[in-house]
C-alpha cells in the first residue's frame, strides 16, 4: 500500500508542478485616446501615437530574453500594436483573448477630464475592497470584470504555458490583480500607477490562487504582513457570497445541461437544437467548491491543452505579423 502511494504522488507531482504559471502582464503603450486625454474603451479602439511605437519597440527589447513562451492580446488594437515588436523578436503569434480588454468605461466613454477619471476609477477600487456588486455607471460590475478576466487567465494556464506575457489594459491589470492576488500592496499601488509599458507579474494558478512577484519594477513580499492577511481574508468573506449570486444568474456555459443530456433539455424547452460538446457536458463535471478567486478556473471547457493541438485559426494581419484568433470552439465568451 505505501509503494502504491508513493507511486501515486510520484507519477502526478510532475503535472502538478507544471501547471504552475508565472504571468506578466504588460499595459499597452501610448495610445491616441491617452495622449489626448480621453478615455477610449471601444473595440478595437484607437492605435498607438508615434512616442507609442516607440514604447513598444523599447518595451519588446527589454522582454526579449525572458523566456517567455507564449504572448497573449486583448481584442483591443492598442495591445495588439504594442505587442508586434516583441511577437517578431521571438518568432510567436500573438493569441486574442477578448476577456482581457479594458474595463468598460460606461458613461465615461469619450470623456476627459477629472470627474471623467474620477467617477471611472471609483467603481474598480471598490472592487478592490470586495464591494464587487458595484457597476462602473452604465458598463460592468466586479463581479462580471472578474469572471472574464479569470475565464481568460483560465484559459492561459491551461494552455500549457507557463512563462505566458499578456497585453493588457492600464485598469483591467490594476483591479485584476489586486482583487485576486493573496500579497496585495495597496500602497504601492497607489504610489506607483501603471503607465504606458509598465510592468505587472503574478505567479500562481487558477485553483491555487495567485502571488503578486512585482508591481511596475518593485519586488513584492510573497508573505504579507498581519494587517494584509487580515484584509484579505476580510475581502475573501465578503466577496463570496456576492459570487455565489453572480454564478446562480451566470452560470458557466457548458454547465448547465440537466440530467439526461441535450435529449432531455430538447424535451423541457421544446428546441431542436443540434448537440454540441459545449451543450453536452454534465453538471457532474463541476468542482464541488471554489473559492472567489477560483470562481472561473473551469470555465473554459473546450480549451487548447497546448499549441501543437491547437485547431485551425483565422488570422488578422497586423504590423506586419499575424495575430491569431481562436475558433468558436475555444474562444473565452464574454
Amino acid at each position: 500500500m505505501l509503494v502504491t502511494v508513493t507511486l501515486f504522488f510520484v507519477a502526478v507531482l510532475p503535472a502538478w508542478a507544471a501547471n504552475a504559471v508565472t504571468m506578466t502582464w504588460v499595459r499597452h503603450a501610448q495610445s491616441t485616446a491617452n495622449a489626448a486625454g480621453i478615455i477610449d474603451t471601444s473595440v478595437p479602439g484607437p492605435g498607438l501615437t508615434a512616442l507609442g511605437d516607440t514604447q513598444a519597440q523599447a518595451i519588446a527589447e527589454t522582454l526579449a530574453g525572458g523566456g517567455y513562451d507564449a504572448i497573449y492580446v486583448s481584442n483591443m488594437l492598442r495591445t495588439q500594436l504594442t505587442a508586434a515588436p516583441l511577437a517578431t523578436e521571438l518568432g510567436m503569434t500573438p493569441v486574442v483573448l477578448p476577456g482581457v480588454r479594458e474595463i468598460n468605461a460606461g458613461v465615461f466613454e469619450g470623456r476627459g477630464g477629472l470627474l471623467a477619471g474620477v467617477g471611472y476609477a471609483l467603481p474598480p477600487a471598490a472592487w478592490v475592497l470586495g464591494a464587487r456588486f458595484v457597476p462602473v455607471l452604465g458598463g460592468e460590475n466586479g463581479n462580471g470584470f472578474e469572471a472574464r478576466v479569470n475565464d481568460a487567465v483560465a484559459t492561459i494556464s491551461a494552455s500549457g504555458a507557463v512563462k505566458p506575457v499578456v497585453f493588457a489594459h492600464g485598469a483591467t491589470i490594476m483591479a485584476w490583480t489586486l482583487m485576486t492576488v493573496d500579497n496585495p500592496n495597496l500602497l504601492l499601488a497607489l504610489t506607483h500607477p501603471l503607465g504606458n509599458t509598465a510592468v505587472v507579474v503574478v505567479t500562481g494558478t487558477p485553483d491555487d490562487g495567485w502571488s503578486l512577484q512585482s508591481w511596475d519594477g518593485v519586488p513584492v513580499d510573497p508573505n504579507p504582513g498581519p494587517l494584509t492577511r487580515l484584509f484579505v481574508a476580510i475581502r475573501n468573506a465578503v466577496v463570496a457570497p456576492q459570487t455565489a449570486l453572480y454564478d446562480i444568474r451566470h452560470p458557466p456555459a457548458g454547465n448547465v445541461q440537466p440530467a439526461g443530456g441535450a435529449a432531455a433539455l430538447r424535451a423541457r424547452v421544446g428546441s431542436t437544437a443540434t448537440d454540441s460538446p459545449a451543450a453536452t457536458t454534465s453538471a457532474a463535471s463541476r468542482p464541488a467548491s471554489r473559492s472567489p478567486r477560483q470562481r472561473s478556473s473551469s470555465r473554459p471547457a473546450a480549451v487548447v491543452a497546448t499549441a501543437a493541438s491547437r485547431p485551425a485559426t483565422a488570422g488578422k494581419r497586423i504590423a506586419g505579423h499575424v495575430v491569431e484568433r481562436r475558433s468558436p470552439a475555444v474562444t473565452v465568451s464574454d
